[in-house]
């Protein structure tokens, strides 16, 4: 993938209130050449990220893409989101080989990076109708919470599934801001994921809610390679 870093692909699961798995992220764990673990941690994977140039955030998309195109051909057939953003973006409208590949998986998702909606204007929604366009892949829109995200993207009516920041989810889980902001979610998208769900007591604060999802480490990841047959 790069010679300076080894991905890992990892699928984080989405259950619903009844316990099953509806949907999948797609993760990437980095092992430097040196490091001998491989155990998750999204401050660290966010670094690693940044250092990644245009080219290589490109060359590891196209490479989550194929491994997802496998797994569907060998008959997995749940929803997998996969993570994009600006130079991705790019990437997407200069290749039409890649928006033909996109257009025959039918269960991927692309996932909006929250920093789309942190500066967001006109050109961005503009951008990302023409995502829309160009690809029959839905959209689903990553880390919705105050400071980074605006409401006017979410009226454009472009975004299938919102997926609510963990931090804003703690804070505000027992708040009658969360059902409110839920209830107003749910009329412009067509459902909710809740992030940040690392146990029980959180899963019981959700019982009730009206969520299409929940995600979070209170339940365990898979590597991807254990899909394979």
């Amino acid at each position: 993938m790069t010679e300076r870093f080894n991905p890992v692909f990892l699928l984080e699961p989405v259950h619903s209130l009844t316990g099953e798995v509806t949907s999948w992220e797609l993760l990437t764990r980095f092992k430097e050449k040196k490091a001998t673990t491989t155990q998750r941690n999204p401050d660290r994977e966010e670094h690693f990220f940044s250092l990644l140039s245009a080219d290589e955030k490109w060359q590891l998309f196209l490479h989550q893409v194929e491994n997802i195109i496998q797994l569907s051909q060998q008959g997995f057939n749940q929803v997998i989101s996969v993570n994009v953003d600006r130079d991705i973006v790019a990437g997407i409208f200069a290749d039409e080989v890649i928006q033909e590949k996109l257009a025959s998986v039918a269960l991927l998702r692309l996932e909006i990076s929250a920093f789309f909606t942190s500066r967001f204007n006109s050109e961005d929604l503009l951008t990302l109708k023409g995502v829309a366009k160009i690809t029959p892949a839905p959209l689903w829109l990553d880390n919705f919470g105050p400071g980074y995200s605006s409401l006017t993207m979410l009226d454009s009516g472009i975004f299938e599934i919102v997926k609510i920041d963990k931090a804003f989810f703690w804070q505000f889980s027992e708040d009658r801001t969360f059902d409110i902001l839920l209830n107003h979610l749910n009329q412009l998208c067509r459902g909710v994921i809740v992030e940040g769900v690392e146990n029980q007591h959180y899963v019981d604060l959700l019982a009730h809610k009206p969520i299409y999802g929940m995600q979070g480490y209170h339940w365990q990841s898979v590597y991807l390679d254990d899909l394979f047959a």
